[in-house]
C-alpha cells in the first residue's frame, strides 16, 4: 500500500484531500482506481487508512493518532553540499529524527539554501519508513549557541570523536547528536563541547564523511535510546 502525505487530517467517513503533487503522484504516476486503498500521514502523528472512491475523493476508513516519543533525538549538524544533504534529510527521517538543527562551524564550507524541496525530501523519509513525525529543520547557529541550547535543556549529547570516547549508556530524556563539517570539529570546538557536557562518542577508527558520521550516530544512539 503506498503511502502519502496530507496536512490535513480526518475522521473515518470523511474526505480528505492531497496537496497536486501527492495528487497527480498518486493518479497520474500510479493511476489509482476506485476501490485502491492507500496510507496517509500528516507528520504529526496521524497515520490514516483511505480508499479512492469516484471523482478521484479519497474516503478515510481508519484514523490512528500517535503519541510523542518520550524520548526525542535531534541532529546538530554542519550544512553539507547539496546533494549529501539531500539524501542525509531522507534518512534522518527514516531513522526518526525530531529534528534537524544546522550549525555554524570554523570549518564549514557549505552555505544553506533553504528550500522547499528539503520538506519534501523529509516526506519521502517518512513515507519510506511509516515515520509519522515529519523532522523539523532549525535556521543554523553558531555551534556555541546549538552547546547552550543543549546544556539548557538536560539533553544527553555526543560528537563523533576517537579518544576519550564514551560506551553506551543508559539516560532519560532527549538525546542530540552533533556532527561537524568535511574539516571536522576544530580542537578548541571539541574542548568547548566537553565543557558543555557533549560526550565523544568512537564509531570506528577511520575517519567518515559527514553524511556517513551522521547516519552511524544517529544509528547508534536510536540503540541507545531504545
Amino acid at each position: 500500500m503506498h503511502t502519502f502525505f496530507t496536512e490535513l487530517s480526518g475522521n473515518p467517513g470523511e474526505a480528505v484531500a492531497l496537496n497536486p503533487r501527492e495528487r497527480d503522484h498518486l493518479f497520474k504516476t500510479l493511476r489509482a482506481r476506485p476501490g485502491d486503498e492507500v496510507e496517509l500521514f500528516d507528520g504529526r502523528g496521524c497515520r490514516m487508512t483511505g480508499i479512492v472512491r469516484e471523482e478521484r475523493c479519497i474516503e478515510l476508513l481508519e484514523t490512528e493518532r500517535c503519541p510523542e516519543p518520550e524520548k526525542k533525538l535531534h541532529l546538530f549538524c554542519a550544512v553539507p553540499r547539496k546533494a549529501k544533504f539531500d539524501v542525509l534529510l531522507k534518512q534522518a527521517a527514516e531513522l526518526g529524527v525530531w529534528s534537524v538543527r544546522l550549525i555554524e562551524c570554523a570549518r564549514s564550507v557549505a552555505k544553506p539554501e533553504g528550500s522547499d524541496r528539503w520538506q519534501l525530501l523529509l516526506q519521502e523519509g517518512c513515507k519510506q519508513s511509516k515515520n509519522p513525525f515529519l523532522p523539523r529543520i532549525v535556521p543554523p547557529v553558531p555551534l556555541a549557541a546549538a552547546l547552550e541550547e543543549v546544556r539548557r535543556g538536560g539533553v544527553s549529547a555526543f560528537f563523533g570523536a576517537v579518544r576519550s570516547a564514551e560506551r553506551a549508556v543508559a539516560a532519560d530524556g532527549n538525546f542530540a547528536w552533533f556532527v561537524g563539517p568535511e574539516g571536522g570539529f576544530t580542537e578548541e570546538e571539541e574542548s568547548a563541547m566537553r565543557e558543555a557536557g557533549v560526550r565523544g562518542l568512537n564509531l570506528g577508527p577511520y575517519v567518515l564523511r559527514l553524511e556517513t558520521a551522521a547516519v552511524c550516530g544517529l544509528a547508534v544512539l536510536r540503540q541507545w535510546m531504545r
